[in-house]
């Protein structure tokens, strides 16, 4: 399968806006297992979920000027990934903000649904 590539700024803006979600969740996960914070739990997964609702525009500037077919599909992913936060966000379903970006497949370790997505656009 080929790569899809796409420039590499909006590339970056997305993959550090990923490294930061996992940090969050992990130290969510801390907050509620290990001191059983709720309130903070909820609070670090609210600003995974705006992270996540700011992708498209996170990576707008990388992709100005940039009308190929793979920048187009590289928007419209992070398009969805923003729709998915932001009800979330609205339903303020705490189980359904965690469980965005994971399939009920997903086992630890593995790459979530956004790390998925951007692999299908890194360069060699």
């Amino acid at each position: 399968m080929t790569k899809r590539t796409v420039p590499a700024a909006a590339f970056a803006a997305v993959r550090d806006a990923a490294g930061r979600i996992r940090e969050l969740e992990a130290t969510a996960g801390r907050l509620l297992h290990e001191s059983g914070d709720t309130a903070g739990h909820r609070r670090l997964l609210t600003e995974k979920c705006l992270i996540l609702e700011g992708l498209p525009e996170e990576a707008e500037a990388g992709l100005a000027g940039s009308d190929t077919p793979e920048a187009a599909a590289f928007t419209a992913g992070l398009e969805d990934f923003a729709r998915r936060a932001g009800l979330a966000l609205q339903l303020e379903s705490i189980f359904f903000m965690g469980a965005l970006l994971y399939p009920d497949d997903y086992q630890d370790g593995e790459p979530n649904d956004l790390e998925r997505f951007l692999e299908r656009f890194a360069t060699a």
